[in-house]
């Protein structure tokens, strides 16, 4: 049956989204602040800003109003960077209404707050549709999506029906979608694997090889497990496609902002500068995470991001350090 969805943010992720959306039959409004990307899938068919030139199904339609994507939409998916996902769920509060699906696939925590991406649309919502806000996770390359390639994500929602209504909006030949009711294990993960992929960049800007990223990755998990599970996420949702999938995919990836960001750190390049031009999520989470979790002395490589970003810890020398004193007990 074919649905109406509505896409909130026309960066390459809800493009991506978009794309497969309508491939799959169905109606897709795709709303953003930038207008000029809007046009260009208007009269065009492209947004070649964020997806080069892959031209979109003919069922994506280009919305300038936020209240006209909404309305009538089965799944209201928000694809906005997280830091701005508060005002976008704001401004949906007005035009949603009781039974629609959101799916945020912003990966993060709210600076200051450090409430989840769920929690902070539901806290916007009006009563009555907050119970069915969730997020989506796990390994996306968002042109690789766009292109169709074989990949699987993972949904997060609080009720089956839910689950299920979202997965069949989504799922097709090439993309797999899982399910999972641990939306809390699902938005931790999200969020740790970009803060644990800046450590595998370093190790990149260090010229340090395959062997010592898978080292650092499988640390990284460990530190993601129990950070997850302290946090209220299960041990099954750090070992699945929101927390090794995506890290594997954001720690190796070329594509990965929070990778390049490691890799301009561990060549003590201008990370700063880079931080100035791109939205690396990892660097702001890194802090909610520490402050969250609050005892890092069983979490080495935690400790050592947060050195590195935060208290002008050089990135060599502290990853240096870090591969000669680290030991298993």
């Amino acid at each position: 049956m074919s649905e109406s969805v509505a896409v909130l943010g026309a960066g390459n992720m809800g493009t991506a989204l978009a794309q497969v959306i309508a491939s799959n039959g169905h109606h897709v409004r795709l709303w953003s602040i930038e207008h000029d990307v809007l046009e260009e899938v208007r009269d065009h068919h492209l947004n070649s800003r964020y997806l080069e030139d892959i031209p979109l199904n003919e069922r994506v339609e280009a919305v300038w109003e936020m209240s006209a994507a909404v309305e009538g939409a089965r799944l209201v998916i928000i694809s906005v960077p997280s830091q701005v996902v508060r005002a976008v769920a704001a401004d949906l509060a007005n035009a949603i209404k009781p039974g629609q699906l959101v799916l945020c696939v912003a990966k993060g925590l709210e600076a200051g707050s450090h409430r989840r991406m769920s929690e902070v649309i539901s806290a916007e919502l009006p009563d009555g549709c907050a119970a069915f806000a969730g997020s989506m996770g796990g390994p996306a390359i968002a042109i690789e999506m766009a292109r169709g390639q074989p990949m699987a994500v993972v949904i997060g929602l609080p009720g089956a029906d839910e689950r299920g209504a979202c997965q069949a909006i989504l799922q097709n030949n090439h993309l797999k979608v899982q399910t999972t009711a641990d939306v809390t294990g699902l938005e931790l993960c999200s969020t740790l694997k970009n803060v644990y992929a800046i450590a595998l960049g370093i190790a990149d800007g260090l010229h340090l090889g395959t062997n010592t990223k898978a080292f650092l990755a499988t640390v990284g998990i460990d530190e993601m497990c129990e950070i997850a599970t302290r946090l209220g996420g299960q041990r099954e949702t750090v070992f699945g496609l929101a927390g090794l999938g995506d890290l594997l995919t954001t720690g190796f990836s070329a594509h990965s902002r929070n990778r390049t960001l490691g890799e301009r750190l561990g060549k003590a390049a201008d990370w700063q500068g880079f931080l100035r031009t791109n939205t690396v999520e990892g660097v702001t989470a890194c802090r909610s995470i520490k402050e969250l979790a609050g005892d890092t002395s069983g979490l080495p490589l935690l400790a050592l991001l947060y050195g590195v970003l935060f208290d002008e810890a050089p990135a060599p020398a502290a990853m240096r350090r870090f591969l000669e004193t680290f030991s298993y007990a």
